[in-house]
């Protein structure tokens, strides 16, 4: 809508993850090593966490998107399709369906799988996303599939996120089995100040435009708008461009973020979320 005014070659700012638009702030690279460290280590369960809009999922995307290490990734979301049969949902993470399988049938099945990937030398690696949403009973069985092992090396490797909520739910005592086989922990933080400068200036750069279509003002402002979070960041940007572009003006001021708070708390929308 407002790229061709501000002489851009894409929307610089959007409410979904995009790994091409992907900025590396310190916390990020921290989990983006953690995620990397899902892929090689032997064993163990690697867990993230995150605030809502922290960008867990865009990250998830672009590791998944850039891997090469040659082993088998699945990945599922926990808010979808998960009944009580936990081991043909994970073979549905891996592409397969064994919806006209028992559980006893579809736990054969999903050993097959993995030895077959261990005979090729190949480990296969679980992303659950939104893991917060998983049921406990989920949590454990899960636990007790990673706890396969092939001529005793494990062959199953999850890397569970989601919000702070997991870290909650799995510190519960009738959770200490699972908990004991986490083998690393991260909680990715919001941007500080200046990396939410970079960040905004950072989209702005690869969507083709220069630093000099917002304020330094401007800049302060977001941060303290947002605290930080990427996607607030995003909506807050995209709404102040589009709000600029309708006046006619040639850059985002700290009056149009201004504005733009405004409005929402006028219409009843107190936090950008």
């Amino acid at each position: 809508m407002y790229e061709e005014h501000f002489q851009l070659t894409r929307k610089p700012f959007a409410a979904y993850p995009e790994p091409e638009m992907m900025f590396w702030g310190e916390g990020h690279k921290m989990a983006r090593t953690m995620l990397v460290y899902g892929l090689t280590a032997t064993n163990g369960i690697v867990v993230i966490t995150g605030e809502i809009g922290s960008g867990k999922t865009t990250l998830l995307n672009h590791i998944m998107s850039q891997d090469q290490s040659g082993h088998i990734l699945g990945r599922l979301n926990g808010a979808v399709g998960l009944s009580d049969d936990v081991a043909a949902w994970v073979l549905f993470g891996f592409g397969m369906d064994a919806s006209d399988g028992s559980r006893t049938e579809n736990v054969s099945r999903l050993r097959d799988f993995l030895k077959k990937a261990y005979e090729r030398r190949r480990k296969a690696v679980l992303f659950i996303d939104e893991a917060q949403l998983l049921p406990e009973a989920a949590i454990e069985e899960l636990r007790l599939l990673a706890d396969m092992q092939i001529n005793g090396t494990p062959v199953l490797q999850l890397v569970l996120l989601g919000q702070p909520e997991l870290a909650r739910i799995l510190n519960q005592p009738h959770l200490l089995q699972f908990r004991q086989r986490i083998v690393s922990h991260y909680h990715l933080k919001a941007f500080a100040p200046e990396e939410t400068i970079d960040y905004v200036l950072s989209r702005i750069e690869k969507a083709g435009g220069h630093p000099e279509l917002i304020t330094a003002e401007a800049l302060d402002l977001i941060y303290s708008r947002t605290d930080g979070v990427p996607r607030r960041i995003n909506i807050l940007c995209d709404t102040a461009f589009v709000y600029a572009y309708a006046q006619g003006e040639a850059q985002v001021t700290a009056d149009t973020i201004s504005k733009v708070m405004s409005d929402r708390q006028n219409h009843g929308l107190l936090e950008i979320n």
